[in-house]
């Protein structure tokens, strides 16, 4: 006869926390920017495809979704002739 194993104590998980800045989806001609519940942006294509790397991240700067801190480039001093 085989025994019986007991059965694990049920956890209960603790509610979602909101977002502390709630964000209505962007919805534009060729895509639309929505906020996922960890705080991250989506951008969706027209078709429902998700768009990712520099794309996306041209896309949240020009809605001005996001800020962007890029270093500018270095300025090369020609050596006068």
């Amino acid at each position: 006869m085989a025994l019986k194993k007991p059965k694990a104590a049920a956890v209960k998980k603790a509610p979602r926390a909101k977002l502390a800045t709630p964000f209505e989806p962007l919805k534009f001609k060729d895509f639309t920017i929505a906020q996922k519940r960890t705080g991250r942006f989506q951008v969706l294509t027209s078709k429902g495809k998700n768009v990712n790397g520099p794309e996306k991240v041209k896309i949240l700067l020009e809605a001005k979704v996001m800020k962007g801190s890029f270093k500018k480039p270095a300025k090369e001093e020609s050596a006068p002739a």
